[in-house]
């Protein structure tokens, strides 16, 4: 039995980090604005993002706690719902960070396959995960925390740059009509053509 139980969690866990890569491509994949966003504010730092991610993740430990205790026998469901939805949304942040990992190691391949360095960085952040105390205590729960941080304010940078890329294709276009406007025309005057047709 208790060999059995041992492969059991040697399994779990095994499946578990297995399907972190493919959770944090998804991401990459669904969402790669966010996503750059997020690699460019974790290569400038982590600190900022574990600042804002803090009372983030505090929140959700609480509101886990409160909704385990409060809501009855629906408290099991919305529990898990509250969990597996801020891992999401943190998974989101984490996919740049583990992008700037990768970039931070980088590779020939990246030319052709850029979303290579989001695998060799999720293997390095999976690799230090597994480092025991260090790694459990530490580093996953840090790494979450930046994550949710930095997903956060990639949404954010995100929206704030969206009115600007609008104003810009307005002002080029403003910009290409001014041109067709401002095209000159020839009169036939200027061509001498006004003294032929008069003699004419």
């Amino acid at each position: 039995m208790i060999l059995g139980d041992t492969m059991t969690y040697f399994f779990v866990v095994l499946g578990f980090l297995l399907a972190l890569p493919g959770l944090w491509l998804l991401c990459r994949g669904l969402w790669p604005n966010v996503v750059q966003h997020a690699t460019d504010d974790c290569m400038r730092g982590l600190l900022f993002p574990f600042l804002v991610g803090l009372p983030m993740a505090v929140t959700a430990f609480f509101a886990t706690v409160w909704a385990s205790k409060s809501l009855g026998g629906a408290s099991g469901f919305v529990s898990i719902a509250i969990v597996c939805l801020f891992i999401f949304f943190a998974s989101t942040g984490i996919a740049g960070l583990t992008t700037s990992i990768g970039m931070k190691l980088p590779s020939p391949a990246d030319a052709d396959r850029p979303w290579k360095a989001t695998i060799r960085g999720s293997v390095v952040l999976e690799l230090a995960i597994l480092l025991p105390l260090l790694g459990w205590f530490l580093i996953l729960p840090s790494a979450i925390i930046i994550g949710a941080g930095s997903a956060l304010r990639a949404i954010i940078s995100n929206f704030k740059n969206k009115p600007s890329k609008v104003k810009s294709i307005a002002s080029n276009g403003n910009a290409k009509a001014d041109d067709v406007v401002s095209t000159p025309i020839i009169d036939g005057s200027d061509m001498g053509l006004g003294g032929s047709l008069g003699a004419a």
